[in-house]
């Protein structure tokens, strides 16, 4: 995957956790958290996520790989796999406290955001 693609799929996953955390959200503000369908909403949401972060995640770390950014490691784009995986689930779930909730996000956006200026750095 060239980087011009690279930077286009971070920040398509950027959007993605962003959209998700405000889904959350919305939930969260209603009386009663929205029931979703595990088969029909949720299961196909967490497999795309996970297809699209697989592929991203090859990718992103073969770029740290190569351009060997100073303040971005292969265990930090792990961690963005995981804890957005979380932040999706929970968009549709919302048993996790706000707080931690909010703290996957920002801890996703961040590891992004850097990757996204690694990226365009190179370009």
């Amino acid at each position: 995957m060239d980087n011009q693609t690279l930077l286009k799929h971070t920040q398509e996953l950027k959007a993605w956790i962003e959209e998700a955390y405000e889904q959350y959200q919305k939930g969260k503000a209603e009386e009663e958290y929205p029931a979703y369908d595990f088969y029909k909403d949720i299961q196909p949401a967490v497999d795309t996520f996970d297809k699209q972060m697989e592929e991203w995640l090859t990718a992103a770390i073969s770029f740290i790989h190569q351009a060997k950014p100073k303040y971005l490691h292969e265990e930090q784009l792990e961690a963005v796999k995981e804890n957005g995986k979380e932040v999706v689930m929970q968009s549709y779930f919302g048993k996790q406290h706000a707080p931690r909730v909010k703290n996957l996000v920002e801890s996703v956006l961040y590891t992004l955001n850097l990757l996204i200026e690694e990226i365009k750095k190179r370009s």
